[in-house]
C-alpha cells in the first residue's frame, strides 16, 4: 500500500500565522501536526500539537509526577497563559526544525518503520519535492480496516 493513497491533505503553516489557525487545521483534519513552510516557500519544519502542549501547557514537574497526581486537581490549570491568548500568538516560535518527508510512492510498511525509528505519529508525504499531505498511524490503520490497503 503506497502512502500517496492514504495521506491526508492539509494546509501548511507559514510565518506569522496564528497558533489558533494552525491548531484548527490539525483538529479539523485529525492530524498531530502540519508542515511549516518558511518565507522562501521551503518546507523547513513542523508544527506539532504535542510539542506546543509540552512547551507551554504542561509544567515539567507535572509530567515527572503525573503518576502521583490524584483525581482532584482542579487547582492545576494551563500555566501563565490562557488558551485564548495562546491561540493569538504567532506559530513561528513553536516550530520543530525537523520535518521527516517521504516520497508518495513509499510503502506504508516503510512509513510505519520510520515512525517507530523516530518515535513519531506522523510523516509528511511529498511528490517531486511538493508537499502532498500527512500520513499517520491512524490513516494507515483506517486503510487496513476499510480495506483501502488493497489499492495500488
Amino acid at each position: 500500500m503506497k502512502i500517496k493513497h492514504i495521506s491526508i491533505p492539509t494546509k501548511v503553516a507559514h510565518p506569522g500565522m496564528r497558533i489558533g489557525e494552525v491548531m484548527w487545521e490539525c483538529v479539523e483534519k485529525d492530524v498531530p501536526g502540519i508542515p511549516y513552510v518558511d518565507a522562501e516557500g521551503k518546507l523547513s519544519g513542523r508544527f506539532s500539537v504535542r510539542h506546543l502542549f509540552l512547551l507551554c501547557c504542561i509544567p515539567e514537574d507535572v509530567i515527572h509526577g503525573a503518576h502521583l497526581l490524584g483525581d482532584d486537581i482542579e487547582h492545576l490549570d494551563f500555566p501563565h497563559m490562557r488558551a485564548d491568548e495562546l491561540m493569538e500568538e504567532v506559530v513561528d516560535d513553536y516550530i520543530f526544525p525537523d520535518a521527516i518527508q517521504l516520497s508518495s510512492n513509499f510503502q506504508a510498511i516503510k512509513a510505519l518503520a520510520i515512525m517507530e525509528q523516530y518515535n513519531t505519529e506522523y510523516l509528511f508525504v511529498t511528490e517531486e519535492g511538493e508537499y502532498q499531505g500527512v500520513v499517520t498511524r491512524m490513516s494507515i490503520a483506517r486503510a487496513v480496516v476499510t480495506k483501502e490497503c488493497c489499492v495500488e
